[in-house]
């Protein structure tokens, strides 16, 4: 992935429950994006198992960093990306949107996470064989 995108998924019981997306900008920055659990499937790992994998998957490209914009009055998900390791950082409004967008940081190597294990969580090319 020299720069593009790689989706991951989670399944239970054979059922797609949700997804995550890496995009790689450059050698030393991924964006994780488009994190999503299935309403009756959250508060129950799949969304940390997701974000676990995404942020073994930047570690092994040699990234150093992973940030993902959130919707800055969102204070429950801020404070989830923080027990995962994750640094809020500066926050912005756009003239576009009507919310503004904080900023949060994870550093590959200074708080690295194990890989979830590869049954938890795969490749979305991988379900497509």
């Amino acid at each position: 992935m020299e720069r593009g995108v790689a989706y991951f998924a989670t399944e239970n019981k054979d059922q797609i429950i949700g997804c995550v997306a890496l995009e790689r900008a450059n050698s030393e920055v991924c964006y994780l994006e488009r994190l999503a659990v299935l309403p009756d499937h959250r508060r129950r790992g799949f969304g940390e198992a997701l974000v676990t994998r995404a942020l073994s998957e930047a570690k092994r490209l040699g990234a150093r960093c992973v940030s993902i914009g959130i919707i800055a009055e969102h204070t429950e998900l801020k404070d989830w990306y923080k027990r995962l390791g994750f640094v809020e950082g500066e926050s912005k409004e756009f003239p576009d949107l009507p919310f503004g967008v904080t900023v949060m940081s994870y550093e590959i190597g200074k708080n690295c996470r194990q890989c979830a294990p590869p049954e938890a969580v795969v490749r979305v090319s991988d379900l497509c064989r």
